[in-house]
């Protein structure tokens, strides 16, 4: 694989996707440069503009735009849609999204071709050595009310000693609920996810919903809700219910009869899906699609 120059655009915080692609790109021997660039990745609509004047003052970079996700929940959000498709997506030489789901969403505003490129998860993986002794455990955006948190609180709350056995990480401030740890890093993260029995995911949608995967992973098993299509594409019904509190009780309920053949299934998926969303492996998918256009 010969050596690329790429520049590597987004939000760029520890809690995003950038690092990780950047690491992963790092890791394949490519170099990362905004001096003449051989690719272009923006990686959300936040690296866009600056995407699109670097293609500018560098015409022969190829330009590709990822794209995450349309908040159907947000006003005016075909609108904006549309704009964003006009000003931005239209003039890249190719757009990656993330998910089959995002694919399809997106069909409704670009009718052009793009490529389902998934964004990498954290340095996670299983570790048989770690004791499951937590129960819950919840990663995320709590004060986003697509994340539905507030689900989490009511099912939780109608489980004995519910709260006192929630972890609860993603967010700076304490949602005043559980076990609340901030914003942790890699490894203790690792740690969690192999020592917690589940991870819950009820948001109503989602790009891909990563604490889904990084749970498999690491051996816990995710419980998701049936209108999030996203957990449809990765996870096998036995982990998605309707919802609503009493039927994410009910699920607990249903999974902790049957956990260990359940906890295999999960881990089948995980020990997959650890090579299929290592950042190497998305790195290199962006590379195929500079290398084959």
């Amino acid at each position: 694989m010969s050596t690329i120059k790429v520049s590597i655009l987004g939000a760029d915080g520890y809690t995003c996707q950038i690092p990780r692609i950047k690491e992963g790109m790092m890791a394949l021997g490519h170099i990362l440069t905004k001096d003449s660039p051989d690719l272009i990745y923006s990686n959300d609509p936040r690296g866009y503009e600056e995407a699109l004047k670097l293609k500018e003052k560098y015409p022969k970079a190829y330009l590709i735009f990822n794209f995450l996700d349309i908040p159907w929940h947000m006003p005016n959000i075909e609108e904006q849609a549309e704009l964003l498709v006009k000003h931005f997506l239209l003039k890249a030489d190719v757009v990656t999204v993330i998910s089959f789901k995002v694919q399809n969403d997106l069909s409704k505003f670009y009718n052009k071709k793009t490529h389902v490129i998934y964004n990498p998860i954290k340095d996670v993986s299983y570790d048989e050595k770690i004791k499951k002794n937590n129960i819950f455990f919840y990663v995320g955006r709590f004060s986003d009310p697509v994340k539905r948190f507030s689900l989490v609180k009511e099912s939780i709350s109608k489980i004995k000693d519910g709260e006192k056995n929630i972890k609860i990480c993603g967010e700076k401030d304490p949602p005043g609920f559980g076990n609340y740890l901030g914003i942790i890093k890699d490894k203790h993260l690792n740690e969690i996810y192999n020592s917690s029995k589940y991870v819950l995911l009820p948001s109503k949608a989602e790009g891909i919903g990563l604490p889904m995967i990084e749970g498999m992973v690491c051996g816990a098993v995710p419980i998701m809700c049936s209108d999030n299509l996203t957990a449809q594409e990765f996870a096998p019904s036995d982990f998605i219910c309707e919802p609503n509190a009493e039927s994410i009780v009910k699920k607990i309920e249903e999974l902790e009869k049957d956990y260990e053949d359940k906890r295999k299934i999960a881990l089948k998926l995980g020990k997959k899906y650890k090579i299929q969303f290592d950042k190497k492996s998305i790195a290199k998918n962006i590379i195929d699609i500079f290398n084959f256009r």
